[in-house]
């Protein structure tokens, strides 16, 4: 009997555990960059509560846009271009008014084509429309948020969504439950621990795990584990460290190859001398690789982490 009472007391206390994490995702300060976590928890629907850094109404109609993206089958990297774009466009309410005929959460216009007002004020409807332009655009997972957005939206502005992408990329992972406190300790050994674990899985174009990992999902997600913020795609993280020099690299550095016009088109993560983790290609898996290869580009910094010794 006392096992039983024991078993269920330890029972209780991994529930209590569980709650209180999950409630940590959703209402707690998160880390210093902006995260606070990334554990799987349970998927939020539109009858949950506010997500961090959003009312009530923006959560709803962010959880209408990530449920929306999920049923078309797209990867969660659409809903943080979707989430981002009507940040900008109408700070996620569906405004019944805008510039000249534009309306809804994405300020759609019915002169440009995206439906009737009626129409474009149904945010199942606006959201729908605004997904079906991002797929039609080639290769769109592999683009810059602002440039993706752009591609759609035809802004005036366009840089301006960018400021929203550390929001919009909170948001989706807190709705669709991949997000987790960080894992404590030196960061740049945190980032290579969660890619280390990840050895093996397949690559997939556009997916930022827990099966599978394109190269710039891999490493993103590596840095949220380390509890910093890096942007989702390859060249924008390219921008976002300072570089550093060949010869001065560091484990926890990430390091770019195949310079294309937008930037470098794939990134690792340097874990020892000449050695990084990546995902190279679809016909691969996660796995250690040499980084010393002629399309070599160059390497970065991410922002927020300190700098340690260098090889030896």
């Amino acid at each position: 009997m006392k096992y039983a009472a024991a078993g269920a007391a330890l029972l209780l206390l991994f529930l209590v555990v569980v709650i209180a994490a999950v409630v940590t995702v959703f209402t707690g300060p998160g880390s210093p960059a902006g995260y606070g976590c990334l554990t799987t928890a349970p998927s939020r629907t539109t009858d949950s509560g506010p997500a961090e850094g959003l009312d009530h109404e923006q959560s709803g109609n962010a959880a209408l846009i990530i449920q929306t993206g999920m049923d078309l089958g797209l990867p969660a990297r659409a809903a943080v271009i979707a989430i981002a774009t009507a940040l900008q466009e109408s700070q996620l309410r569906n405004l019944p008014y805008g510039h000249l005929d534009s309306l809804g959460l994405f300020q759609q216009r019915p002169s440009q084509g995206w439906g009737t007002p009626r129409q474009i004020l149904d945010p199942a409807y606006a959201s729908r429309r605004f997904y079906n332009r991002l797929a039609a655009i080639p290769r769109w997972e592999r683009l810059p948020l602002t440039q993706a957005a752009q591609a759609v939206q035809r802004s005036a502005r366009p840089n301006a969504y960018a400021v929203w992408e550390p929001l919009a990329q909170r948001t989706v992972d807190a709705f669709t439950g991949a997000c987790v406190m960080p894992i404590p300790g030196e960061q740049a050994a945190a980032a290579i621990a969660y890619a280390h674990a990840q050895l093996g899985k397949p690559y997939v174009w556009g997916a930022e795990g827990p099966g599978s990992f394109d190269c710039s999902g891999l490493t993103m997600r590596a840095y949220q584990a380390a509890g910093i913020n890096i942007p989702r795609v390859a060249a924008d993280q390219w921008r976002h460290g300072p570089p550093i020099p060949a010869g001065g690299e560091q484990p926890g550095d990430l390091v770019f190859f195949r310079m294309t016009a937008n930037g470098p088109g794939h990134v690792g993560l340097v874990i020892a001398e000449g050695q990084m983790i990546h995902a190279p290609n679809q016909h691969d898996v996660v796995k250690i690789d040499t980084y010393r290869r002629a399309d070599l580009v160059g390497f970065t910094r991410p922002a927020g982490r300190p700098s340690q010794a260098a090889f030896r």
